[in-house]
């Protein structure tokens, strides 16, 4: 999306970059631009200048509101996890003791930890951290701004990773569904942007992009926006964001397309080194090792392992059990290690790691946004808006109150 920027042939570009790390540097989540090279910037504006279709497909650059949050440093600004205020916590009442079970092993009504429990119906946690969510505090024609608005609140610091959200996708035709944690990379007018590894025949490459014509479903490389795709895919996807401080998610529906080349390099580059190696060693879902449980049996981990000892060059308090690196058994490790290894060799005084072909990011078109918040008794504030025409900044949505 953003190779659309530096095509446009005017001197408000760089007035355009300067306004808009003025407005990055006043904002925790929105650290954009400020960690661009210009030598980064030029050869963007070079690659479109030779490819002018590309630069007059959009009358009008999309609107970024949120890249690479987690990647790009942090300014001073980050919002303390001290301003969040505190989520009340379930009252427990003073005549049971701690540890006491809620239920006997009868389980009978007139048991006496069930009487207990039924006559304290409110230990449950009771969503208490906002006031009411009404109409007018959300943005009544946009989803992607009122999200913007959302994921730039003062109680998400960064600390709390935010970006953090699951994808989920379904095969077809069986309809089974596989969902992972991913990081929100970028936002913009058209929709959610995350990277990963589409390639390998194990992972999630095929199940949304689908097989060749041999029945392969390796991924040799990346489609391109506006590819048919092949066989079997399911572009279908969902995205959901929980933020338990301030009792929140939000879930957004809709259908997923890969990002240009020039997209996903501009993304790729921001990446530390250990991480770009990391992407071209693994073979994403490939299975390493495995064992089946008679091994496992004639094989199981000494107590001395299983002992906690505080980990060397660790966060304070994160224990490790004792001896990790000493196994009985080579468990697939090495292997990884090894290919890590060959890949740093094969890069070894090259300055810009290039993109592997196999990865790349895709943007979730969103055909539903759905914004939850927390209420007492579970009876919560539930807004949706569903695309019912146009696209991107054109499209139009009907906003919908929804049933807790």
């Amino acid at each position: 999306m953003l190779h659309h920027i530096s095509s446009i042939h005017s001197p408000n570009l760089h007035s355009f970059l300067r306004i808009k790390v003025r407005n990055v540097r006043q904002s925790p989540h929105l650290r954009t631009w400020h960690s661009f090279t210009p030598r980064l910037a030029t050869n963007f504006k070079s690659k479109m200048s030779q490819n002018p279709a590309s630069s007059d497909a959009e009358s009008r650059r999309p609107k970024k509101f949120i890249f690479a949050p987690g990647d790009i440093e942090a300014g001073s600004e980050t919002p303390n996890a001290s301003d969040t205020p505190p989520i009340p916590q379930s009252a427990v009442p003073s005549h049971l003791a701690p540890g006491e079970s809620l239920r006997s092993d009868t389980s009978t009504p007139t048991s006496t930890s069930e009487n207990q429990m039924v006559s304290h119906p409110a230990r449950a946690h009771q969503f208490v951290t906002n006031p009411p969510l009404t109409v007018s505090q959300i943005h009544g024609t946009n989803p992607l701004r009122q999200f913007n608005a959302w994921f730039r609140d003062s109680r998400l610091p960064a600390s709390s990773a935010p970006e953090t959200c699951t994808l989920a996708t379904a095969s077809l035709p069986s309809g089974r569904i596989s969902s992972r944690v991913l990081y929100l990379k970028e936002l913009d007018e058209r929709g959610w942007v995350v990277y990963s590894n589409w390639g390998s025949r194990e992972g999630k490459g095929a199940q949304v992009f689908g097989q060749d014509a041999s029945g392969s479903n390796a991924i040799g490389s990346m489609p391109e926006p506006g590819d048919v795709g092949l066989a079997g895919g399911n572009k279908w996807g969902a995205l959901t964001f929980c933020w338990s401080t301030v009792e929140r998610q939000v879930r957004v529906e809709g259908l997923l397309e890969p990002l240009s080349r020039e997209e996903s390099e501009l993304y790729w580059r921001t990446r530390e080194r250990g991480s770009q190696i990391g992407a071209w060693a693994s073979w994403q879902s490939r299975v390493l090792w495995s064992a089946e449980p008679s091994q496992m049996e004639d094989h199981q981990r000494r107590k001395s392992v299983s002992k906690l000892q505080p980990a060397e060059g660790s966060t304070s308090g994160v224990d490790i059990p004792a001896g990790i690196n000493e196994t009985d058994i080579d468990d697939g490790r090495a292997l990884l290690e090894q290919w890590v290894k060959e890949m740093e060799k094969k890069f070894e005084g090259v300055e810009q790691i290039p993109l592997p072909p196999f990865w790349g990011g895709v943007r979730l078109v969103p055909e539903s946004v759905e914004f939850w918040q927390g209420r007492r008794s579970r009876l919560h504030d539930r807004f949706r808006y569903v695309r019912i025409d146009g696209a991107g900044h054109n499209a139009k949505w009907r906003l919908q109150r929804l049933s807790p």
